[in-house]
């Protein structure tokens, strides 16, 4: 074709859009601009993330420097662990997914006057969040007995099928250093996740001896460990306590449990076909602004944090848990991507 007809096809094809020449180059010239400074800000937050020193590399997310006092990012990785990191697979665009449930849960939470770390969203799987001290410590609420919870009381499996539903929300500590016990070495001690990881777990298996994310029995002098997956009758080690009785009360009752409340509520407001959604429990974490030394909820809230059920059907399930269960991967991801366009409904 010759560019004199090409020029005759675009003038009849776009006769009934633009009104004139002029219109159709301003359109034009407009489109390229766009283009150009989608690859200039793509250019950019490449440039800015390959500066960033990282602070913590971890299984499925980092924290770097933001340049700014006070303030790092926190960036997701396509990355879904299970069974305390034992099995691990990469999802193209659960990174996205992740970061923009993150979001819509930390932006509700501010709304209803619960502290967080979340001061923005930078881009699709970066947020801008206040640097905290994190404690070693998950929080864990629950409406219903369902997961580990099932292995420390069997007496509450469900009936019928049905799964146990406390009138009151139940509330848990867990510590995020493993316990390392006989026959392993003499003595139980405790490390960090990371160095149990690389010593203890081989091809997917945990050795005899680590119990990760071990329950604790809070007492005021000392806590008591116990291994998360068995009835709490012998504790595995004791250890001083990692806060104050004050920091405990406040954490249960100025962010845990309100935290809870606030988004069991937000859930049970979005209906899908097979009833409103039950948030099932959740986990969070702890931290205290360094800006500030205020204990507020930080790192990330999001699929992997809790159970959904809508119709509050296990068999319904849209959390993490289907990961666990060794659905298909397309599936997860479908999942995931619900979950975001979801939690954009949250008010």
């Amino acid at each position: 074709m010759k560019s004199h007809e090409w020029y005759q096809v675009v003038s009849s094809d776009t006769a009934g859009c633009f009104k004139t020449w002029e219109h159709f180059i301003s359109c034009l010239l407009s489109v390229f601009y766009v283009i150009i400074r989608s690859r200039f800000d793509t250019f950019i937050m490449h440039l800015i993330k390959n500066t960033m020193k990282i602070i913590t590399d971890g299984k499925t997310k980092r924290i770097m420097e933001s340049g700014r006092e006070g303030l790092v990012v926190l960036e997701t990785m396509d990355q879904l662990t299970g069974g305390d990191a034992a099995k691990q697979a990469e999802i193209a665009g659960i990174a996205v997914h992740k970061t923009t449930q993150t979001a819509n849960v930390f932006q509700l939470l501010e709304k209803h006057g619960i502290p967080t770390s979340y001061v923005e969203q930078i881009n699709d799987v970066q947020l801008l969040c206040y640097d905290c001290e994190m404690l070693p410590l998950e929080s864990v609420s629950r409406r219903y007995a369902w997961g580990s919870f099932l292995k420390r009381d069997p007496s509450l499996q469900p009936a019928n099928g049905k799964p146990y539903r406390f009138d009151s929300i139940k509330h848990e500590f867990f510590h995020k250093h493993s316990v390392i016990a006989p026959p392993l070495v003499s003595a139980p001690i405790q490390i960090s996740e990371n160095e149990a990881r690389d010593r203890y777990l081989k091809d997917g298996k945990w050795a005899e001896g680590v119990f990760t994310d071990p329950y604790i029995q809070v007492g005021t002098d000392s806590w008591s460990l116990f291994s998360a997956k068995t009835p709490p009758t012998s504790s595995l080690m004791t250890i001083p306590p990692v806060c104050s009785d004050q920091d405990i009360h406040l954490m249960t009752h100025q962010l845990t449990l309100p935290c809870f409340e606030v988004l069991e509520k937000a859930w049970s407001q979005i209906e899908t076909q097979d009833g409103a959604i039950a948030l099932v429990d959740m986990k969070i974490e702890i931290g205290r602004r360094r800006t500030d030394g205020k204990l507020v909820i930080a790192d990330v809230i999001d699929n992997d944090s809790w159970r959904i059920w809508p119709g509050a059907d296990p068999q319904k399930q849209l959390d993490k848990q289907s990961f666990r269960d060794g659905d298909p991967l397309a599936d997860i991801a479908d999942k995931y991507a619900l979950v975001s366009q979801l939690t954009s409904h949250f008010r």
